[in-house]
């Protein structure tokens, strides 16, 4: 990497996807070892949904919605 500094846009997608790739990671690794069951993995991602319809929809509760959906189908069968 060069002495540039790294734009805050792209310093918060970076951040996304990399927790993106530890979420998945782990969970993924949890339901391998059976640990965490899918109906777990989705009751999980349900819980997450429902914080987020909760009061007025924006932009950023829109985009959280969408990651957690994405988030959700990548870790079924």
């Amino acid at each position: 990497m060069n002495d540039e500094t790294i734009p805050a846009d792209a310093e918060r997608a970076g951040m996304l996807a990399a927790l993106h790739a530890v979420i998945v990671g782990t969970l993924s690794t949890l339901k391998r070892k059976g640990l965490l069951t899918p109906d777990e993995i989705d009751q999980i991602f349900e819980a997450g949904l429902v914080t987020f319809e909760r009061g007025d929809q924006d932009a950023t509760r829109q985009a959280a919605q969408l990651t957690l959906q994405i988030l959700a189908r990548s870790l079924r069968d």
